[in-house]
């Protein structure tokens, strides 16, 4: 039995016969178009559920404890956190109904695009005011990385922290609660717990199974603030999950070590090959290579990333002239202050909070005085 399709071309109806039919048989045959993402222990799909275009993780019975985890979203309401809709669960299979909203991830954009340093700013203000409120909910998100930042494009918000000025058209929602826990669930404010998320966000207590708090949201995204500014996936000289881990606890490698990369990069095994900052496995560069003696690959390529760019800046403009070294410096100085080894010496959400505004509202005054002085 093939399910149906939604009026929008591609989405699953999620009326209650077939939310039965998926819960039994797991997901459909997708399709391109259907899919808006996949993970570890689920793929998400577009769906159409009570008249609404709605996003639908689909989570084998196997992955209970992301479900489980998923549910922590249910309790939760804040502009800058993705909404959910429905949960539920059979033998089978689970359903997390979620909002959708029109835009794309974080990690999509920074692919295309260099941010200003003004939209990195404000953008890391929305996943602060979201990780703010989780913790004053007790919950710890555990995952915080660009791909589980939604960006809904065409939102006008204005006013930001102290710079009242500054006007933007879009709003940055945390998603994907699949690793998530309860900070009272345990017990206590802190507890060791093995958990669920991404490698290469981890922080050390979190790699060691150690004690968790707020702390180590911090530090995730104190990667994903570097991620914004180098436009890299952090550690991308590394394949090797466990040689990341080992490195980051204990010899506190960061992405930002570059010479310890490259040395490690080449200690690494012998189908991976270093070359200008980034590794490859032999096997991949070699179809890279095959694809890019395509003249209307690489040409369909470059129209469709230039068309993309083009929409994208329009949302991402910048006023300001180019943020000064002082300023970026600065930036720079907030996120390794998130990153540091001993939690309780990293900044909190509040300070976080704090010094991104200081820089948000000097990048603003630099624009009215650029403005003045042209005028």
């Amino acid at each position: 039995m093939s399910l149906s399709v939604g009026r929008k071309m591609g989405e699953l109806l999620l009326n209650t016969p077939k939310r039965k039919q998926l819960l039994k048989d797991g997901p459909p045959v997708p399709t391109r178009c259907q899919i808006l993402g996949r993970g570890a222990y689920g793929t998400v799909f577009k769906a159409i559920y009570r008249d609404r275009s709605v996003a639908v993780k689909i989570i084998r019975a196997q992955a209970a404890s992301t479900l489980h985890n998923e549910s922590h979203l249910k309790n939760l309401e804040h502009r800058n956190i993705v909404r959910l809709l429905k949960l539920e669960s059979a033998a089978e299979f689970g359903l997390v109904i979620m909002e959708c909203p029109r835009g794309q991830c974080l990690q999509r954009i920074v692919d295309t695009l260099a941010l200003p340093l003004t939209h990195r700013i404000v953008i890391t203000l929305d996943v602060v005011a979201a990780l703010r409120y989780c913790h004053s909910q007790n919950v710890l998100h555990l995952d915080v990385k660009p791909t589980n930042i939604l960006v809904d494009l065409g939102t006008r918000s204005s006013g930001v922290g102290n710079a009242h000025t500054f006007k933007r058209s879009y709003i940055c929602k945390l998603c994907d609660f699949g690793s998530s826990m309860e900070m009272g669930e345990f017990g206590g404010r802190q507890h060791p717990i093995r958990a669920n998320g991404t490698l290469r966000y981890m922080s050390p207590e979190v790699l060691r199974s150690d004690f968790l708090s707020e702390a180590s949201d911090i530090y995730s995204l104190g990667i994903t603030m570097w991620q914004l500014q180098a436009r890299r996936l952090p550690y991308h000289a590394l394949d090797c999950n466990e040689t990341i881990a080992y490195q980051v606890v204990k010899h506190e490698l960061r992405p930002d070590s570059y010479h310890q990369l490259k040395i490690l990069a080449l200690d690494s095994p012998s189908d991976c090959n270093y070359v200008g900052g980034n590794i490859y496995k032999r096997t991949n560069s070699s179809g890279r290579r095959n694809l890019s003696l395509d003249p209307s690959y690489t040409a369909g390529r470059d129209l469709k990333k230039k068309r993309r760019q083009n929409r994208l800046a329009l949302h991402f403009d910048c006023p300001a002239p180019e943020a000064s070294a002082c300023l970026e410096n600065a930036y720079s100085k907030l996120y390794k202050s998130c990153w540091v080894s001993a939690p309780e010496s990293r900044l909190s959400s509040f300070q976080l909070k704090h010094e991104l505004e200081l820089i948000l509202g000097r990048t603003t005054t630099s624009s009215t005085i650029s403005t003045i002085n042209t005028t």
